[in-house]
């Protein structure tokens, strides 16, 4: 589907806007990025755009994940999609408290890399999407892509949050630091299997190298069990223990 057919149907819906969406339809295209995973989509603006460059490229599936409350968006992302005729590329999951928790579902069901591109514009706080960057990255398949959006996205700043009384209860602080950039700077940019960074309009690239992989082996620990008595039988079980691990 051309990006003009979707621009016609979101416009004026947040979040994601239409020179974005050109660079992310263009990222995905041009990468031929075709197992995404996306956090946070709210009324699923960006959802649909990254269907878009799906259906431009013939074939591929997208995971998005969101609260339950953006069930109750209007629109939300269900009817977007199928307005566009797009939904068949997309399994949505709406989750009661984190996308966290799907993620930790997904490593259950698979502990192997499976997605190639991860667009990130949920929580935008250090405590749901630090965790949330270990977890895709287990998730991320050598090679891949993050894109972090809202860097620089403050709760001080935001109109929707900013006078919320959670907000106002949180410590200064909190509500003044870009909470998104301390993830990308403090945790992203550090971590050894990641080599080359961009930021630009408010977004963090992030590539994992190629070269990385889980699936390297690694010699076990050995692990000795102490037991406390130390006399008698279980005295030489121990000793008998120690010498077979020797």
């Amino acid at each position: 589907m051309k990006l003009n057919d979707i621009k016609k149907r979101v416009d004026g819906i947040p979040h994601m806007t239409s020179s974005q969406a050109e660079v992310i339809t263009d990222v995905i295209i041009k990468n031929r990025f075709q197992n995404i995973l996306e956090l946070g989509f709210d009324h699923g603006v960006s959802t649909c755009y990254l269907a878009g460059a799906l259906d431009e490229i013939g074939d591929g599936n997208i995971t998005t994940i969101d609260l339950l409350r953006a069930r109750d968006a209007n629109p939300n992302v269900e009817q977007l999609l199928d307005d566009l005729g797009l939904n068949q590329y997309v399994t949505v999951f709406y989750e009661p408290t984190s996308y966290i928790w799907r993620l930790m579902r997904m490593l259950e069901e698979d502990r192997l890399p499976r997605f190639d591109f991860c667009y990130i514009d949920g929580n935008h706080n250090w405590y749901t999407d630090g965790f949330a960057f270990f977890l895709v990255d287990k998730l991320l398949k050598p090679g891949g892509l993050i894109i972090f959006d809202d860097l620089d996205w403050t709760f001080d700043t935001s109109p929707t949050l900013k006078n919320k009384k959670w907000v106002k209860r949180m410590p200064q602080d909190e509500r003044a630091i870009p909470q998104v950039r301390q993830v990308y700077e403090l945790l992203v940019k550090p971590h050894p299997a990641y080599t080359e960074f961009k930021t630009v309009d408010g977004w963090g690239y992030a590539h994992k190298s190629s070269a990385s992989s889980d699936s390297v082996e690694v010699e076990l620990r050995r692990e000795i069990v102490y037991e406390r008595q130390q006399h008698g039988l279980g005295a030489l079980l121990l000793k008998l223990f120690k010498r077979i691990t020797r």
